[in-house]
């Protein structure tokens, strides 16, 4: 099967049985790259007037849906390009909830850290049964702040959203399952299946019903959002200063004192940003 535009960075199908717009990221590689998301910014600004299309269903060609940064090219980023990936995709998740399309990722086996922002701006998630994502963005030396918070706690709620992104350990299928953030789980002999049948159940609901339904639930939550990515983009910009996604280990780099003076100039840094 032929992609139906020429993007570098995925592969884009139509299935018009179900009416889904299939998009399959990691021609390049399996992590989330600035290139992916202006062509990603690119191909969703084109379906924003589609409403013939049911579904667009994001997964990868990987058996992980996104590693998420490449820690290499992480590092060789400056603030003003680190800012960039996390503006752009802020838009680009923000954007998801608005398409008149159903969105729904199939995480595979995992995603971390921004891949993992990405697939929590979908309207539903599948996953394989051995699927673990992790919150390790402050492993990285960087925040989740691209709808890591505000995203996420609105659909897990504030006690499971702490625990994910605090401890930066794995969450399995089950705690997946069980918080709302997966709806429904596969294996590899019956992935197809699933697929198949969740995109054909959303094929056959009433069009308007459907987008109407979809919008609805988006402008509900939308007021407690906005506040949170308004918080989201405080904290961005103030987390830059320690640089510590520079570092490889950001965790042991800075001295007690150092650290005391750094978290200091981002309070006031977050204190003073324009309203």
């Amino acid at each position: 099967m032929t992609s139906i535009f020429n993007y570098q960075t995925f592969d884009v199908f139509l299935n018009k049985d179900t009416r889904t717009l299939k998009i399959t990221l990691g021609k390049k590689c399996s992590s989330l790259t600035l290139e992916t998301l202006f062509e990603l910014e690119s191909l969703l600004a084109w379906c924003i007037s589609k409403v013939e299309i049911s579904t667009i269903f994001i997964d990868s060609a990987y058996n992980t849906f996104s590693s998420g940064h490449n820690q290499d090219v992480l590092q060789s980023l400056n603030e003003k390009q680190l800012l960039k990936f996390n503006k752009k995709l802020q838009k680009i998740t923000q954007a998801l909830s608005m398409l008149p399309q159903i969105i729904v990722v199939d995480l595979k086996s995992g995603a971390q850290n921004v891949g993992c922002e990405l697939a929590i701006a979908a309207d539903i998630r599948i996953a394989h049964k051995a699927c673990k994502i992790q919150f390790d963005h402050a492993k990285l030396g960087i925040l989740p702040c691209s709808g890591g918070i505000s995203q996420l706690a609105s659909i897990i709620g504030q006690a499971n959203t702490k625990n994910w992104l605090l401890t930066a350990k794995k969450v399995d299928i089950t705690k997946l399952e069980q918080s709302g953030l997966v709806f429904e789980s596969y294996t590899q002999d019956n992935r197809q299946e699933v697929i198949n049948g969740l995109l054909d159940s959303i094929n056959k609901q009433a069009s308007i019903s459907r987008i109407q339904t979809k919008l609805g639930i988006s402008e509900n939550n939308r007021p407690q959002i906005d506040r949170m990515i308004e918080f989201e983009n405080k904290i961005a910009k103030a987390a830059l200063i320690p640089q510590d996604w520079k570092e490889s280990k950001p965790e042991s780099t800075m001295p007690a004192k150092s650290m005391k003076e750094a978290v200091k100039l981002t309070l006031i840094k977050n204190n003073n940003f324009p309203q």
